[in-house]
């Protein structure tokens, strides 16, 4: 199997397109697949399994989020990383904030890393 493009795509386990717990305002939240600390209390344990997840293109995950644009700007909200550990995928995040900073959106990570 051919590795992939981690600047453009990313394993992803699942989306929440109107949270409203992860950060201020209303938030598109994605929840990256991958973890290896496995702590004893975590929540999302279904996204520990570094080979699961759907390989996900930014270009789809940017068009979808733009699609809340209209939600998520005027709540004060936006869009929020979780995982697993998102910074495991940390070219492909790099990509996406980008993108997203270029359209106005506010951006958050969730992470077990000390940054």
């Amino acid at each position: 199997m051919e590795p992939i493009d981690s600047d453009n795509y990313a394993r992803i386990h699942s989306v929440e397109s109107m949270g409203t717990v992860d950060g201020p305002g209303i938030r598109y939240v994605l929840f990256f697949q991958g973890c290896a600390l496995h702590c004893k209390y975590c929540h999302n344990r279904d996204t520990w399994d570094m080979f699961g997840g759907a390989i996900t293109n930014v270009d789809d995950v940017v068009n979808k989020i733009m699609r809340y644009k209209n939600f998520i700007i005027p709540s004060g909200g936006g869009v929020t990383v979780s995982g697993g550990e998102p910074l495991l995928q940390v070219r492909f995040l790099i990509t996406l904030f980008k993108r997203l900073k270029e359209h106005g959106i506010n951006t958050a990570i969730d992470t077990s890393r000390n940054v």
